[in-house]
């Protein structure tokens, strides 16, 4: 078979499965390791490399690039990320990526929310060839062939990402870069067209031959900032070489009789445990839904207007002693804390985990939709949005905080439960709830995700209320509008946080893997008749 034959079915196989998102699978159970990813050709090559052999940190290194191609309006090569994970050898760890503020920033006082002055030091390559150099087992250039392929040869644009693009279009025609490989004649993609990504599959191919050190002190590093201080900003080379992926802080909590691992600022651990501590006053197994709304919504209030002490104190956040003020303070009749109402529609998150009991549990982001909605225009990939409004003032190498928030919850030592979010400010109630869900009401890891979920705004309540969601009883929302309480209903799908999640039951000595409905991800489970 001659070489352009061989690319000619390697395209077609990429373009057809782009097409059959629409019969996508949600759900998954394997031994032998499960995948569940915001994309369906994420998913399709994380479960492919554990079929070539990887284990979970290799499948998540794949998935990273490859969503990194198919949804670049999530994340990508000029984004942050955070990584928990929990190796079987060594035990929990993870890893801050997040953006990073230029040395030489000043901060600009048009208040611009887009454009090159918006833009910090990208940390996601860093991070994630970090955890697969210290936990993968497959060479790195297999392990990223798949993303090269598909950026190479262009895939089937799915419709929500096409319309994810259409938004912001005004903004993509102000930059030369994103003209270049984002817009045909000053248009953004129709959905189902196909997109092609050449310059994006030569970067990763030399990221995949180099592990990252180009991007961070070499050709694409000068590149990057060459473009980014000749469109007016502050990102030199000398802020990638000294950029570091770190170990980042592990905070730990209990829930129930379970072990809660998340992550310390940059991220919003201690917050999910705060949550989790206050909801721990309440007898929720036997709470009927009105009773487990109105503990969530509470829950959620009194933690989310702590959010300003974790820079402080975020272990005493945390705590259980914290915890026990919190629950006995009232809640005053007004609530103070600023919420982004425009937050809710970014973000991505995947979860793997392997045979071996190695469990991965990631994060990635851009910030807002597309990023700084500058890309650049030799490599091809968005910059993450830093410094700005976004996330307020911030100074010189200070790192970018956000609500990503993944989770490992354990029994016994082993991870029996790992997720996150997408969603912004949405992204912490969410995974709180599919973990309430899942514990105090036993639901199935399928039906803990699907779930209806609330997000309480400082003057009311949002209940969400679709098709395809699910209340555990039809009368809640009426029940709910008779307590008289500010409430809106929530009528589109993927606003309240969109979870993907994965589960072992030791019983049957078997992963289970759930993908969020209100998007167009997947889950997928490694043949166990595969050796």
């Amino acid at each position: 078979m001659n070489i352009k034959m061989k690319h000619n079915i390697c395209y077609l196989f990429i373009l057809l499965y782009s097409f059959n998102y629409l019969h996508a699978q949600k759900s998954a159970s394997s031994s032998k390791g499960v995948i569940a990813t915001a994309h369906p050709l994420a998913t399709e090559v994380g479960l492919k490399i554990l079929e070539e052999g990887g284990n979970a940190f290799d499948a998540a290194v794949a998935a990273s690039f490859v969503l990194a191609v198919t949804e670049p309006s999530m994340s990508g090569l000029g984004g942050r990320l955070q990584a928990l994970y929990y190796n079987f050898n060594t035990g929990p760890k993870g890893i801050d990526a997040t953006t990073q503020v230029p040395m030489k920033y000043i901060p600009d006082i048009s208040k611009a929310e887009d454009g090159f002055k918006t833009i910090g030091i990208p940390g996601m390559v860093k991070g994630i060839i970090k955890m697969h150099k210290e936990n993968g087992i497959l060479p790195l250039y297999k392990v990223l062939a798949h993303a090269i392929n598909i950026a190479k040869y262009g895939f089937a644009l799915l419709p929500d990402e096409a319309l994810r693009q259409s938004m912001v279009r005004r903004s993509l025609s102000t930059f030369p870069g994103s003209i270049k490989h984002f817009l045909i004649n000053d248009s953004t993609r129709q959905a189902n067209t196909l997109f092609r990504q050449p310059q994006l599959a030569k970067t990763i191919k030399k990221i995949s031959k180099d592990g990252g050190k180009s991007f961070y002190n070499g050709k694409i590093a000068k590149d990057i900032s060459n473009e980014i201080i000749s469109g007016g900003g502050f990102l030199k080379t000398s802020d990638l070489q000294q950029y570091n992926a770190l170990d980042a802080k592990i905070i730990k909590g209990s829930y129930r009789g379970y072990d809660i691992v998340a992550m310390g600022l940059p991220c919003y651990g201690a917050i999910v445990i705060e949550m989790l501590n206050l909801l721990e006053k309440t007898d929720l197994a036997k709470a009927d839904e009105t009773k487990w709304v109105l503990a969530h919504a509470a829950a959620h209030h009194k933690a989310y207007e702590d959010r300003p002490l974790l820079k402080k104190d975020e272990d005493k956040v945390a705590s259980l002693p914290f915890a026990n003020e919190r629950w006995l303070a009232p809640l005053p009749p007004t609530m103070k804390y600023d919420t982004n109402l425009h937050s809710d529609g970014h973000t991505t998150h995947f979860v793997v985990s392997d045979q071996k009991g190695n469990v991965v549990s990631v994060t990635q982001s851009l910030g807002p939709l597309l990023g700084s909605k500058v890309a650049s225009e030799k490599h091809g990939f968005l910059f993450a949005t830093t410094m700005g409004p976004y996330l307020g003032n911030m100074e010189p190498l200070e790192r970018a905080s956000s609500h990503i928030s993944p989770v490992l919850v354990f029994k016994d030592g082993k991870p029996v439960l790992a997720l996150g979010a997408a969603g912004g400010a949405r992204i912490v109630p969410a995974v709180v709830q599919v973990i309430s869900r899942f514990i105090d009401q036993n639901l199935s890891l399928e039906k803990a995700v699907e779930a209806a979920r609330i997000y309480q705004l400082p003057e009311k309540l949002l209940v969400e209320n679709h098709e395809g969601n699910l209340w555990q009883h039809p009368q809640t929302i009426p029940n709910l509008k008779k307590l008289n309480l500010p409430l809106e209903e929530v009528k589109l799908p993927g606003q309240m946080g969109r979870v993907h999640a994965l589960y072992y039951d030791a019983s049957l000595g078997k992963w289970h893997a759930a993908a969020d409905p209100d998007w167009s991800g997947t889950a997928l489970g490694l043949n166990p008749d595969i050796k």
